[in-house]
């Protein structure tokens, strides 16, 4: 059997690239190419040592600890003994569900597969190496950029989305909520009548602390009925503000007057007492990150 040292390093370097492309999506950082392919060409360059028996010490197992070890700090650096455990634990974990993948296919696709001294061998017809192998790596390659330009976008929004998220406290008689708000300066919803500020939450961080007759009042199937059932110390909280939204030309919103809100801020907490909150009953957030939006007059109010 002939093998080609150029073939067994250009193989093991591109697929040693995959996995450290894919260990980057996976855990959503971010890292020039260049660091990823001399890497990777110390991955390829370590796989050729097995093919000359005067490097028989780069079988052992610590010395593949080591070289992996030296591939994630060339690949990612390391800032933080944690982060980098992490990261090498990820990309432990794609080589060995990659490693398992390209086992498995080998064997449904030829069946002579072995594995000696913890080396996993083909016998092929071609010079150029598997089929298989190469298989792997030309579709893997679109599929990693793929979910890598996903992965990292989405991680480029929600850093972008932090700067504009902060900590919300309602005060309503004895009781306090706090949630997580987002300042949304196009949030301009206002009391037609009072101008005051209209900020938006969840329900369901509320409903607990609402009396039961509150959840028939969301409904509005019969709102005068429902607001007359309220306790007198409540009904005089309830406001009906008017808004418009997609889907909505003529939308009516129930407000509650609270205590006083409390929104976080870098030199303390602004504290406002003209405000509503107004009751949203579905989600504002579809994965959770914010339970309320914050008027932009809560803002300008710390600077003033």
């Amino acid at each position: 059997m002939v093998v080609y040292a150029d073939v067994v390093f250009l193989l093991n370097s591109c697929m040693d690239f995959l996995l450290l492309w894919l260990t980057s999506g996976i855990r959503k950082q971010r890292t020039p190419y260049w660091r990823l392919i001399v890497a990777a060409l110390l991955g390829g360059l370590y796989s050729t040592l097995y093919l000359w028996s005067a490097f028989s010490l780069a079988y052992f197992f610590p010395v593949k600890i080591i070289v992996s070890l030296l591939m994630i700090w060339i690949a990612f650096g390391f800032r933080h003994p944690l982060a980098y455990l992490r990261t090498l634990g990820v990309f432990y974990l794609a080589c060995f569900i990659a490693g398992g993948a390209l086992i498995a296919l080998h064997y449904i696709v030829t069946g002579d597969s072995k594995v000696a001294g913890g080396i996993f061998f083909t016998e092929s017809e071609y010079g150029w190496g598997s089929p298989v192998s190469w298989g792997l790596i030309l579709f893997g390659f679109p599929l990693v950029w793929i979910y890598t330009k996903v992965s990292l976008g989405s991680l480029e929004e929600r850093q972008a989305l932090h700067r504009y998220l902060t900590e919300v406290k309602i005060r309503l008689g004895e009781h306090e909520i706090a949630c997580t708000g987002l300042i949304d300066t196009g949030n301009q919803l206002r009391d037609p009548i009072t101008r005051v500020p209209v900020m938006l939450i969840e329900f369901a961080q509320l409903e607990e602390r609402l009396p039961p007759e509150f959840k028939r009042l969301m409904k509005q199937d019969d709102f005068a009925l429902a607001w007359s059932e309220l306790p007198p110390e409540w009904a005089t909280r309830i406001r009906v503000i008017p808004f418009r939204a997609a889907g909505k030309e003529n939308g009516m919103m129930v407000a509650i007057k609270p205590d006083h809100v409390q929104v976080r801020q870098e030199n303390g907490w602004n504290k406002m007492e003209k405000i509503l909150i107004g009751l949203d009953v579905g989600r504002l957030s579809s994965d959770g990150t914010y339970q309320a939006i914050i008027h932009p007059s809560c803002i300008r109010a710390v600077h003033s």
